[in-house]
């Protein structure tokens, strides 16, 4: 049966972000930011069109403007996308291998399968859908519109390719896939299937290592295969299969070959600059060894989003411009200026409830987003941290040994600028309150500099445990309220100590068997919640007494093996919210005045994975975003009324983990984080 689906109808050019955030939203969202992160990309077969696969589902842009279109919303997001030649049909697939053929026009599914799958085509008359699959080295052909199985190509004992590609010839009677001879054996083949018989017609060798792509010329005579990570691509004749051609020398980078409609055989060069976490991305003209294209983006590796097709479009995530679209013969790229945000794990509003901070330790980026506009701007490139203190607003941000603190409204000209460390930053913190900022260096070393004179107040040695195959840093560095003190929390244990800014010494190493994490300081700063040891408690830690002041036991409300403590503060400083990866799936809020459990908030069943926490600015209400588990289709956000411990919301928006929450202070949004690439705001104005 058909499925209608939730598409923005709206095609009109030159949209502005507020229009563009509110497509497609779930129940009781009032915008979206960041369209998810990218995980696939085509150019329709006219070209006017790119088909986007994201986290939160396919978004469409015109390719001339590089303004977004259109998005289709799906419950898993996309992770894989294929248009049909005629033009008619687009296949997605998404998290679970659930693999939808869609009507293009109409927006209507026209069938689903259910497969493994590596990659998946249509042939080039439409008629056919082909899936591989490498853990049992197999090529499935599907009918596209009743999703009928065809066919299953499959060559036992061989296993199938790393990245296992496929590519149809021209008249759809051949098909090319890989295959691996056996698991220790780096040396990946290709099989090439005659499609009407389904025998194996060619076996071809040569790679020394995986086949990264494979295409066909237009006329059917060649096939080109491309390496990864070896900068080779071969050519093989297809009548009498032989190779007749190797291209060489392009480095140590994966290889997507492919041919224009004239013949002209293309490759895009993928290599990685793991010193600098930058790709370079070079398109080049093999016959004459003609450089067409060239870039260096910090797209997160050789694993970043590239799709090069019909030897002259191309297109490739960009951190600058969100997608840059590229088509030979130009001199220019087209860049959208609707940015992802990339894994948002920490988000805060700043006090006029105008301004939302994002920040992503995972791509060290960060981004201030305009509440009423919905547009981004980026600030630096590396690490920051934000602090909104009395109506100003401010950033931290480190690159390698420089830090630089600066006031968001005159980022052009620095507070102060700290340079020459030795050693690369990994972590800060900031306190207008004592014009204190403090850094951690990759090797454990705290230093503390007053931001007026620029000086340095102290120097502080964290001794980091390294594991075997992990080196451990610094996690977590927070002030106390008054800047007197500090926390410094490391991935490996001992985990947390606490250090007197003023004497510029240790005062406290909290015990590993005792304290797995730590959740930062009370309101107050009279207390650090902290959590841990052999039977898992949740502790209140006295600062200026050194000691346990109240141990919130849970009964059965413990950790499971490996898990973590999530606590959140209230503002008044009254309440102390406790979760976490838990055998009984419960939230405990206790009073802090009175040293007991105000309410115990009972989750439903399956609901045992507790990622955020956090009380709205005036006190009443407690949210909590949970982690992604079998079974969920979208992830649940709870509200619950902070003195009766009454559920009175769910909001379902976000197919992942969430990783942050954040009340504005007026108390109107709630702002939810997921590990989609994306935030969602919600409307709390019902609630008030």
């Amino acid at each position: 049966m058909l499925e209608n689906r939730k598409t923005q109808a709206d095609t009109s050019l030159n949209l502005d972000d507020s229009e563009v955030a509110k497509w497609a939203l779930p129940e009781g969202a009032v915008a979206r930011l960041g369209q998810g992160r990218n995980n696939d990309m085509v150019f329709s077969p006219d070209g006017h069109h790119l088909a986007v696969g994201t986290t939160v589902g396919l978004w469409w842009y015109e390719v001339e403007t590089m303004s977004p279109i259109a998005l289709w919303e799906t419950e898993r997001g996309v992770f894989v996308v294929a248009f049909s030649p005629n033009g008619k049909w687009i296949a997605t697939s998404d998290w679970e291998n659930l693999i939808e053929v869609w009507d293009v026009q109409q927006g209507l599914r026209v069938t689903k399968i259910e497969t493994e799958w590596n990659h998946c085509t249509f042939s080039p008359n439409s008629q056919r859908f082909a899936t591989s699959d490498s853990t049992t080295g197999t090529v499935n052909l599907w009918h596209p519109e009743t999703g009928e199985p065809l066919e299953k190509l499959s060559c036992e004992p061989e296993k199938g390719g790393h990245f296992m590609p496929i590519a149809f010839s021209p008249d759809t009677h051949l098909l090319a896939s890989t295959s691996r001879a056996g698991a220790d054996n780096d040396a990946e083949s290709i099989i090439v299937w005659d499609t009407e018989s389904g025998k194996r017609v060619a076996y071809l060798t040569g790679h020394t290592g995986s086949v990264y792509r494979l295409c066909f010329s237009p006329c059917g005579r060649f096939l080109a295969s491309g390496g990864e990570n070896d900068g080779t691509v071969r050519v093989w004749d297809t009548v009498n299969w032989q190779q007749i051609q190797i291209y060489t020398d392009y480095g140590e980078a994966d290889m997507n070959p492919s041919y224009s409609p004239e013949g002209v055989l293309r490759a895009t060069a993928i290599s990685y600059i793991e010193r600098f976490g930058e790709s370079i991305i070079t398109v080049w003209d093999l016959e004459s060894d003609k450089k067409l294209y060239s870039t260096i983006e910090d797209i997160g590796g050789i694993w970043g989003t590239v799709r090069f097709s019909n030897g002259s479009q191309l297109a490739h995530e960009s951190r600058d411009g969100g997608i840059k679209v590229w088509f030979s013969g130009n001199s220019h790229t087209q860049e959208s200026d609707y940015l992802p945000t990339h894994y948002p794990n920490s988000i805060v509003f700043s006090g006029d409830s105008k301004t939302l901070a994002v920040e992503s330790k995972v791509y060290s980026e960060a981004f201030l987003w305009d509440i009423e506009s919905k547009c981004p701007r980026r600030t630096r490139e590396r690490q920051h941290l934000f602090t909104f203190s009395n109506g100003n607003s401010y950033i931290v941000s480190i690159n390698e040994g420089t830090v630089t603190l600066l006031d968001i409204e005159n980022i052009a000209s620095p507070i102060v600028e700290l340079k020459g460390h030795d050693k690369a930053w990994v972590q800060q913190a900031f306190t207008p309150a004592a014009n204190l900022l403090a850094c951690a260096d990759e090797e454990g070393t705290i230093v503390v500099w007053n931001t007026q004179s620029g000086r340095e107040r102290c120097k502080l040695k964290h001794q980091l445990r390294y594991l075997p195959h992990d080196q451990s840093r610094i996690t977590l560095l927070e002030f106390s309220p008054d800047g007197r003190f500090l926390l410094s929390e490391e991935f490996a244990k001992p985990s947390a100590r606490l250090w007197d800014v003023e004497q510029g010494e240790e005062v406290h190493e909290f015990p590993s068997d005792k304290v797995e994490n730590v959740g930062g300081f009370s309101p107050c700063g009279l207390y650090v919640a902290c959590g841990g040891g052999e039977a898992p408690d949740y502790m209140l830690w006295d600062v200026s007494r050194r000691e346990v002041s109240a141990v919130i036991q849970g009964e059965e409300t413990t950790l499971s093996s490996g898990g973590y403590f999530k606590f959140a503060f209230s503002p008044c400083g009254l309440y102390v919210a406790c979760g976490g990866e838990l055998r009984q799936p419960e939230i405990l809020l206790w009073n802090i005045k009175q040293r007991q459990i105000h309410k115990r908030i009972a989750l439903p069943k399956h609901y045992d994975n507790m990622m955020a926490l956090a009380f709205s600015q005036c006190g009443k209400y407690l949210a909590g975003g949970m982690w992604w588990r079998q079974g969920f289709k979208k992830v649940p956000i709870h509200l619950w009324e902070t003195e009766t411990g009454k559920q009175i919301a769910t909001f379902l928006g976000h197919p992942t983990d969430i990783q942050g929450l954040a009340f504005s202070p007026n108390n109107e949004l709630l702002a939810s984080a997921s590990f989609d690439g994306s935030i969602l705001l919600w409307d709390m104005k019902p609630y008030l």
